[in-house]
Formats: structure tokens, C-alpha cells, sequence
């Protein structure tokens, strides 16, 4: 038998772990957005940032 166990986290801590990380997902969103221009590697971290914000948006439309 394996002695790692799975971790079960209680969903009201989940959910106030990705509201937390949405927000500071959006607050970086926005500094990026507010640039008048942006380096390929600020454009790359842009679009990365927007698809993990969906992504916790998704996650916590799952956890209720």
C-alpha cells in the first residue's frame, strides 16, 4: 500500500484559493493591459494570464 494518501481539500478552502488567484490574475491583467505597448514576451504572459483566469473561473464555477 502506497503511503502517500490523496489530499482531500475542503471546498469553501479551494474556493477562497482560486477567488485569490483570479484576482491577482486580474490585477496583473490589467497592469498589462494599461501598457500603451507591450514586448512579444509581455504579449505571450498576457495571453497566458487571460487562459489561467478562465481556467479559474471554470474551476470555481465546479467547486459550487
Amino acid at each position: 500500500m502506497s503511503k502517500h494518501r490523496a489530499r482531500i481539500i475542503p471546498a469553501g478552502r479551494r474556493r477562497s484559493h482560486l477567488e485569490k488567484t483570479r484576482a491577482q490574475l486580474a490585477e496583473r491583467i490589467d497592469a498589462l493591459d494599461g501598457r500603451l505597448s507591450l514586448t512579444p514576451g509581455e504579449e505571450l504572459e498576457l495571453q497566458q494570464l487571460k487562459k489561467r483566469k478562465l481556467w479559474a473561473k471554470d474551476a470555481l464555477q465546479d467547486v459550487g
